[in-house]
């Protein structure tokens, strides 16, 4: 992994990243800011132009008095036109005279009552905003009152609003730009300042994140090699720290199992060359005739026969074990005594046992025959091992105690020795396939023992579980489902 690309990439991601939102930023909130102060200089436009609108239709047309009050900056025009678009009034301007027409076009909102708005450029060729708005006449006047005073049966009605002109104010927005500038700038030296900031922070960033990963992939690359002594020490966050002590947990797992592995094909490969040598020496004596007495050529043909039968039980494990592993193997559940399954299983063994003065112990403690669910046959062999692992491992003229009682809906079986023992470091791989625990009784067993056990315990969907003290035995216990009549219930 090149921790120059990782760098790069990151840097470029963070950067981008920040650039986008800058970006993204600035255009929202120049356009938001600008628009908010348009709509601010329309209102206060409208505003201005209405109190000329209404000071007109209060004055009965009287265009001779000041609107200086209404003016708020010097270069804003003013033009009052009659309801012809006629000017009557115009101020700040030039280029426009009293009795001109002017607004022709706006007319048809203006006589809707409606205002309007008008960007353009009749102030020096700046950006301009122009508003307009009707001069409504509302009311009665002098003449109106004189009619109502005489007519004392009908009075007089007040008229109807009456649309007399328009007022138009244009407006530079000059003021609005510059500050739109003005923030734009502002923008772009944030925009840099962010940038270098964010290019920095990134670098720092990017190395100190890249770093674990480098060394991860590192230890994965030896790993891969056969290199399973490889540790990474990380001083991280927790996350990266968590994947770098799964990565440790990892190579001494598969450490584990490639020692295991070695001392299987090791074991495998003495146990097959003696019985072959076997086969070979005496097949060889067999043919070559040298046997010298009937006797003696049965006894070779016996030494034949036993070590063919030994290479067809190991092969037989291996293959056991991996159907089970793969679900290869279906069990045929049925209900069947425990009691007469161990006490038949105890007959079976009991020759192995007596020759080293070993003695089996068989207590039912509720002395029924404890019905369960399962595989009887398969049943039997996990008993058949855990006993023949209890004979291997118990010392001469020792015992050998089993339990067996109901609890709940659950029926168990203990099979205690009083033997060597298994030590703590090794308790944890003792169901592993291959894994022997006495190197000097490796000639006796493969390994795949016990490794068969756990696998047909759990596919009844049951537990195994052994506690042990070196020097003093070793207890293991299992339990299947209790068969339960339900005719009877």
């Amino acid at each position: 992994m090149n921790s120059n690309k990782i760098v790069v990439k990151l840097w470029i991601g963070i950067v981008s990243l920040t650039v986008i939102l800058l970006f993204f930023s600035m255009i929202f909130q120049t356009r938001f800011l600008y628009v908010f102060y348009l709509n601010q200089e329309i209102k206060q436009v409208e505003k201005d132009a209405n109190k000329i609108a209404n000071y007109i239709a209060n004055s009965q047309y009287n265009f001779s008095a000041p609107y200086n009050e209404v003016i708020r900056r010097v270069n804003d025009i003013i033009i009052v036109t009659d309801k012809d678009t006629r000017i009557e009034y115009v101020r700040g301007t030039d280029e426009y005279k009293r009795g001109n027409i002017f607004g022709t076009d706006f007319m048809k909102k203006i006589s809707k009552s409606e205002y309007v708005h008008e960007r353009n450029y009749m102030i020096r060729n700046i950006d301009t905003l122009m508003v307009g708005v009707p001069i409504i006449k509302r009311g009665v006047n002098a003449k109106d009152i004189k009619q109502m005073l005489n007519d004392d049966s009908l009075g007089a009605q007040n008229k109807e609003p009456e649309l007399i002109g328009a007022v138009y104010i244009a407006t530079p927005l000059e003021k609005l730009e510059t500050t739109n500038n003005a923030i734009k700038l502002q923008f772009l030296y944030i925009f840099i300042g962010a940038i270098i900031f964010a290019s920095l922070l990134s670098f720092f960033l990017s190395k100190s994140f890249s770093k674990p990963l480098i060394l991860i992939n590192n230890a994965a690359k030896e790993i891969a090699k056969g290199n399973y002594n490889t540790t990474i020490d990380l001083k991280s966050s927790e996350e990266i720290k968590a994947l770098g002590e799964t990565i440790n947990n990892l190579a001494g797992q598969l450490s584990r199992v490639e020692k295991i592995r070695r001392d299987f094909i090791a074991n495998v490969s003495h146990e097959i060359r003696t019985p072959l040598s076997y086969l070979q020496g005496y097949t060889e004596i067999m043919l070559d005739g040298l046997a010298e007495s009937k006797e003696e050529e049965q006894k070779y043909l016996n030494i034949i026969m036993e070590e063919s039968i030994r290479l067809k039980t190991m092969v037989d494990e291996i293959l056991q074990l991996s159907q089970i592993e793969e679900g290869f193997v279906r069990l045929n559940i049925n209900s069947f005594s425990m009691s007469t399954l161990l006490k038949r299983t105890i007959d079976k063994v009991y020759s192995i046992a007596a020759a080293r003065k070993i003695s089996i112990k068989f207590n039912n403690m509720a002395d029924d025959l404890l019905l369960c669910l399962g595989d009887e046959n398969r049943m039997k062999q996990v008993v058949i091992n855990l006993l023949h692992n209890a004979i291997k491992h118990s010392y001469n003229y020792g015992n050998i105690l089993i339990n067996s009682y109901r609890q709940g809906d659950k029926i168990y079986v203990c099979i205690r020795d009083f033997g060597e023992g298994i030590a703590q470091e090794d308790l944890p791989f003792i169901f592993d396939r291959f894994y022997t625990i006495n190197k000097s009784k490796s000639e006796e067993s493969t390994g795949l023992g016990l490794a068969i056990v756990k696998n047909i315990i759990s596919s009844h969907g049951s537990e195994i579980t052994v506690n042990s003290v070196v020097g003093e035995g070793t207890e293991f216990c299992f339990w299947l489902p209790a068969y339960i009549d339900r005719s009877s219930l």
